[in-house]
Order: structure tokens, then C-alpha cells, then sequence
């Protein structure tokens, strides 16, 4: 079912405060877009609850996160399920890596939060737990 406007506008919202909390190092106002409960499935790996994804997140190389606008499924009156597509470019090294996102969102008294949340890149292969190998960019005028 699609969402209300009020639910397409503050989901959407959730969404991009997830990119730009974590572009301004902001790790707890990222991890306080997410229940008490979350799950957060990356690599491979499930990071679950607020600490385990503080610390995941503490650990995680920053930089730019440009998030696409999300497909919004409503599932219920207070439960909605997102697909979203993520550019990543590391700071450290320039290194770009492309995700699908998929999410279940929950709404709580202080609106609407991630309750599931996993991560998969786009590799030649389709979809993965782990990004493709990538070569460093040549240097200009090799």
C-alpha cells in the first residue's frame, strides 16, 4: 500500500537524516534513527541493538553517503518497508561503492525508525554482503 504524504515525508526524511548523520560523523544521531531492537545486516554479519551498531559504526570509514529516493511500502498502520539505493565514497581513498538497501520501519512515539535495516552491493555479479574489489583510480596522466 503507498504511504500517506505524512508518511512519505517523514519517511523520507528518516532516510536522509540516516545519509547525513553519518556524513557529519554524527553516530548518535544515526544510531537514534533506529528501535531500541534494530538489526542491521552487513558484510555479511548482523549488528544488534544500539551498541553493537555504535560500535559498528565507530569502527566504519566516514565519508559521503548520497541516498536515492526511497520506494515506500506501507505494511501496516504503524509498519512500512523501504528499498533505497546508496552511492558511498570513502574519504580515505576516493573508492566508491554502490548498495541497495532494504529496511523495515517502524512508527514509534518519536515517528518513524528502522527497526531492520540490511545492506547489500551492487557487483557485476548482482547483488552481494560484499562489495567488488575496486582498483585505486589511476593518477592523472598515466
Amino acid at each position: 500500500m503507498l504511504p500517506s504524504p505524512e508518511d512519505q515525508v517523514a519517511i523520507s526524511g528518516l532516510l536522509a537524516r540516516y545519509c547525513l548523520t553519518l556524513d557529519l560523523d554524527d553516530v548518535e544521531g544515526w544510531v537514534g534513527l533506529f528501535t531500541p531492537d534494530a538489526s542491521y545486516q552487513v558484510y555479511g554479519r548482523s549488528f544488534d541493538g544500539h551498541e553493537a551498531l555504535r560500535a559498528m559504526m565507530t569502527a566504519a570509514p566516514g565519508g559521503l553517503h548520497l541516498g536515492g529516493p526511497p520506494v515506500i511500502d506501507v505494511v501496516g498502520p504503524d509498519e512500512a518497508r523501504t528499498t533505497r539505493n546508496l552511492l558511498f565514497v570513502d574519504r580515505s581513498d576516493g573508492i566508491a561503492r554502490h548498495a541497495v538497501y532494504s529496511d523495515e520501519l517502524v512508527r514509534t512515539p518519536d515517528g518513524w525508525r528502522i527497526n531492520r535495516c540490511r545492506c547489500q552491493f551492487i557487483t557485476p555479479d548482482g547483488l552481494s554482503d560484499r562489495p567488488a574489489r575496486t582498483r585505486k583510480p589511476a593518477p592523472e596522466g598515466s
